[in-house]
């Protein structure tokens, strides 16, 4: 029994270890520039990478209306593989909607008259469970009505419930 105390203590303070853990970040100290401009570099080219597709490609197709931007590209088979992309990407968007709705509303239909007509779990075993928490309960704390019709009930220090005691009552319930 003792040495079961003692790994509980040991899991507590290894959780109150790992929060007092301090993170270090080379990055915000003094010194370490190598690091700090290499990580700006790679930031801005990674920005980069997102931005300048954007801009060439609205550029070219979306803003050519407007006389002070120049597009990027000119050619007719840029601007036809963006529509076509387009038209391909809107077809699966509008895909997923579609078969997002007929989902939601199967499922909505199968609760409304599947699941509630038919048990879809096991009432026996979920009626024994629920027996021997009960028993458990009445045990340790007392019966039940006096713990719904008193005002304050304190409990002792020994008959407090470890981490995992009510799980492992209700799994043994189940097996019975």
């Amino acid at each position: 029994m003792g040495s079961q105390n003692e790994k509980k203590t040991n899991k507590v303070a290894s959780k109150v270890e790992q929060q007092e853990i301090v993170y270090e970040d080379y990055f915000f100290e003094q010194g370490h520039w190598l690091l700090k401009i290499r990580t700006i570099v790679l930031t801005i080219l990674g920005w980069c990478a997102v931005f300048i597709p954007i801009y060439w490609t609205l550029t070219s197709t979306l803003l050519r209306r407007f006389k002070k931007i120049t597009p990027i590209w000119t050619y007719q088979e840029g601007k036809e593989s963006f529509y076509f992309l387009l038209q391909i990407f809107g077809i699966f968007f509008l895909g997923a909607i579609i078969f997002s709705v007929f989902m939601t509303l199967r499922s909505n239909y199968r609760i409304k008259h599947d699941y509630r007509k038919n048990i879809t779990y096991d009432f026996d075993k979920m009626l024994k469970k629920r027996y021997a928490l009960t028993q458990f309960f009445n045990k340790q704390f007392g019966p039940e009505e006096f713990r719904t019709t008193v005002k304050n009930y304190v409990v002792p220090e020994e008959k407090n419930l470890s981490a995992n005691q009510i799980e492992k009552i209700y799994d043994e319930g189940g097996r019975k």
